[in-house]
């Protein structure tokens, strides 16, 4: 946005009395006059198509997750690759593929959910959500200083500049889209590569939580998901946690080319580093967890609770403290503040988005799908809020929509740490009865009843083994 754009250059006068003339450098990309609430709506537009999480993350856990993926890439590989065009045509148009991407974006993230479900022991949950999601961040770690490039003097001369970020996404989703393709699989008893011994210890896990198949499905517990607090305060915290983060992941490049003054060349490389702590933290701090809760140091609710607490405390004070160094000679403070802040941001995927695929692994589509719709409703709000207050990009405009931000981010340290859970619910069995094996043995339960009945089985095998012996 920040290349695409056209800025009034003060210091430019052209003697040409008819205002229609325009004097633009050879070889420099086409520039738009869109003004901020445009600006805003474009912004907006992947979250208006993230609407239609609902529906697809209602089927998610009945459709088959590998070729809801490919759908996914395939929208989001044609808007890509369609928006260069479409930009000198007409906003609505950039707007229309603004939300195809977003419609990419609503059968993408539930059907990554459930098929970490199928793919992943609980305890083994935070650390794939975090490499996961994590994808996120490495490709804005890698288009970022990319796009800057391009954006630049030298970067201008090919293929046309700021066209070049949306083309190269689009050949980079299509390799994935066919590694994808390749070498996925829905679930493990389908994949090519998976040893048997994998295969076995995966399924039994799995079988401990009753996912079931997906052609055997009860019907959805709608009313118990609705009614469901633990649901609402988690769907509640993770609203809190994207809200922030609409700054962090689209209007970042924005505050330093403003408040900054820093170079388009140098405003991507910056912008990338906030990212790119971003992904090391996700990845680290589940990790952490996964470790913490499978040595059983703590509780799953515990540690979605204590994690999640760290992240949005740091966050909101790193975020309500940026506007402070709003001068070109504080920039360093000022990216380092915002790095720290993206650091506390990825303890949210052990905190709340792990909390949202524990409550009901057989429905884990079916909860994100609300959950990110409802994040999408606030991020439209926040986007088109953001463009309302960042009228001119002076310091203080910036100053509001930090501290704003900030006090979103810091609200889950209170209901999340008080109303929060991760353990699995009552209606969160997939199956309508469950037969389960007299000398089956669950590592994962963590109720007292749980384990009386394995000390009893031990037991009476004791005493069988003895009486035969002595017989």
């Amino acid at each position: 946005m920040v290349c695409m754009v056209k800025k009034p250059d003060t210091n430019f006068s052209c003697p040409l009395a008819e205002p229609e003339v325009e004097a633009v450098p050879c070889n420099h990309p086409k520039q738009f006059a869109w003004s901020s609430i445009q600006q805003g709506l474009i912004y907006s537009g992947q979250n208006f198509g993230s609407l239609f999480m609902f529906l697809t993350g209602w089927q998610a856990d009945r459709l088959n997750g590998k070729w809801t993926i490919v759908a996914a890439m395939v929208f989001i590989i044609i808007s890509n690759a369609l928006l260069p065009v479409s930009a000198g045509v007409s906003f609505a148009l950039v707007f229309f593929l603004r939300f195809l991407t977003g419609v990419g974006d609503a059968l993408l993230s539930p059907a990554s959910s459930s098929m970490i479900t199928r793919w992943f022991p609980p305890k083994e949950r935070p650390s794939a959500l975090g490499i996961v999601t994590g994808g996120r961040q490495i490709g804005t770690l890698i288009i970022l200083p990319v796009g800057g490039w391009l954006c630049g003097n030298d970067g201008s001369k090919f293929l046309g500049g700021w066209p070049a970020i949306f083309y190269l996404s689009s050949v980079v989703a299509a390799a994935v889209l066919v590694i994808w393709m390749v070498f996925s699989a829905d679930k493990p008893s389908k994949h090519l590569c998976i040893s048997h011994n994998e295969e076995a210890y995966i399924t039994r896990k799995i079988e401990e939580e009753n996912i079931g198949k997906r052609k055997q499905r009860k019907s959805t517990p709608w009313r118990a998901i609705l009614t469901s607090k633990q649901v609402w305060v988690a769907v509640a915290a993770l609203v809190c946690h994207e809200f922030p983060l609409v700054i962090m992941l689209q209007f970042l490049p924005k505050f330093f080319s403003d408040v900054l003054g820093l170079s388009n060349t140098v405003n991507g490389l910056v912008s990338a580093l906030p990212m790119g702590i971003l992904f090391l933290s996700k990845c680290l701090s589940s990790s952490l967890a996964s470790y913490l809760t499978a040595n059983g140091y703590l509780r799953k609710t515990q540690s979605c609770k204590i994690f999640n607490f760290i992240a949005s405390l740091g966050l909101g004070i790193c975020i309500a403290i940026t506007p402070l160094m709003g001068t070109l000679q504080q920039s360093v403070w000022a990216i380092l503040i915002l790095c720290m802040a993206n650091a506390f941001a990825g303890l949210h995927t052990p905190g709340v988005q792990t909390a949202l695929v524990q409550l009901a692994p057989a429905f884990s589509g079916i909860i994100t799908g609300i959950a990110f719709t409802v994040a999408a409703c606030f991020s439209i709000f926040n986007k088109l809020l953001i463009s309302q207050i960042l009228v001119t990009g002076s310091k203080h405009e910036w100053t509001i929509v930090f501290e704003i931000s900030a006090f979103v981010a810091i609200l889950p340290t209170i209901f999340f740490t008080v109303w929060g859970s991760a353990e699995r619910t009552e209606w969160a069995s997939n199956r309508v009865s469950v037969p389960k094996d007299a000398d089956q043995k669950s590592n994962d339960s963590e109720s007292s009843t749980s384990s009386t009945i394995q000390a009893f089985a031990k037991y009476s095998m004791f005493l069988s083994h003895d009486l035969t012996n002595s017989a």
